[in-house]
Formats: C-alpha cells, sequence, structure tokens
C-alpha cells in the first residue's frame, strides 16, 4: 500500500530578509522616534503601546524607507504576476505587556509586516489557520509528522526578526503575542490591494 499526503487550498505566506537594513535601522528607528513625540496614536488591534495613523508615509520625509519596504515587498510578490499599489501603512510601538489581538485586514488584498525593532523575547507573529472551527477535531488529532510536513496546524509562529517583512493574504487571522522583553518592539505594518 502506498499513502501519499498532499496539502491543497494552501495560504502563501512569504518571509522576506531584506537586504541592507542594518545600514537604514539607526535612522529609521530614529525617524520614528521623533515622529511618535508629536503623534497622536490610535487604537485599532493594540493593545497598550502605540500605534501610528495609517496615512503617516504621507509624510515626505519617509519617502526613503516608503520606497524601501515598498521594494522589497513587491519585488517579493512576483509570483502572483499582478500590480500591486500601497492602500495603508502603520507603525507599531509596544513596550512590555503590549501586544495585537487577533484580527485581518479588510479591503486589501495582501498585508505585511516590517520588523524594526525586535529584542529578544519580544513576541511572535500568530497566525490561525482559518479551518480552525470546521477541522477542529483534525488539527488536534493529526499524526505530528504529517503535521510537521504539510504545515497543518491550528496557528503558526513567525519570530520576529529584524529587517524580516512577512506577507500574507489580508483574510488570515492573526496576533501578535505580548512583548516580554524590558524594550520596544517596534514594526511596520501596511496593505496592498491589486
Amino acid at each position: 500500500m502506498h499513502i501519499h499526503h498532499r496539502t491543497l487550498f494552501p495560504s502563501i505566506v512569504t518571509e522576506v530578509e531584506c537586504d541592507f537594513y542594518s545600514f537604514i535601522q539607526p535612522s529609521l528607528i530614529e525617524w520614528i522616534y521623533n515622529y511618535q513625540k508629536t503623534t497622536d496614536g490610535v487604537v485599532h488591534s493594540n493593545r497598550g503601546g502605540w500605534q501610528s495613523p495609517s496615512d503617516f508615509y504621507l509624510d515626505k520625509s519617509f519617502d526613503q524607507f516608503t520606497d524601501y519596504i515598498l521594494k522589497n515587498a513587491l519585488m517579493s510578490l512576483k509570483h502572483y504576476n499582478l500590480d500591486f499599489k500601497l492602500v495603508n501603512m502603520w507603525i507599531n510601538i509596544n513596550k512590555k505587556g503590549n501586544y495585537n489581538i487577533l484580527h485581518n485586514h479588510p479591503n486589501s488584498t495582501v498585508s505585511g509586516v516590517f520588523w524594526v525593532k525586535t529584542p529578544k523575547n519580544c513576541g511572535s507573529l500568530v497566525f490561525h489557520s482559518p479551518h480552525s472551527f470546521t477541522q477542529h477535531l483534525l488539527l488536534h488529532n493529526v499524526d505530528s509528522e504529517i503535521s510537521k510536513e504539510q504545515n497543518y496546524y491550528d496557528c503558526f509562529h513567525f519570530n520576529a526578526k529584524e529587517g524580516t517583512m512577512i506577507l500574507f493574504p489580508s483574510d488570515l487571522l492573526h496576533g501578535v503575542e505580548s512583548n516580554q522583553s524590558e524594550d520596544d518592539r517596534i514594526s511596520i505594518a501596511f496593505n496592498l490591494q491589486v
């Protein structure tokens, strides 16, 4: 007897290690903290911490960073054979104990998070399976070898890593764990549409 397992209807999540990040990181962090000092934050998925308005990137002094993030994102999405445009972008600064609740990003096609500053123990980006309700019994009782081989989990964690970007379909439910470090976790999130 021959048994072959196949993954059907997967969601593509792309992890990108951006080149030359160490060259821009100090000036990017400085820009973010200066902007935070002069701008009131908003509350969406964040619990604690500070989140910028989603149009902050229109500030011309941020153009070099917008260009860097978009260039890396768009080059990494070539496998779709589609043209994407930026819809919005926002900054997240999470102190110890701050996190982002489970959510998705309506009115966009692909979403992304770019890790700016990630101290040790600052929390992971966690994706939840769209099948966690309908396939609950199967997800929790599948053989661990098959689960690992097929990425068949009820949730999946991506460790926050500076200079790394995660791109994913906007409807995927996700959240960010509580920052357990004594330092700020900083990320820039954004949405793209076809």
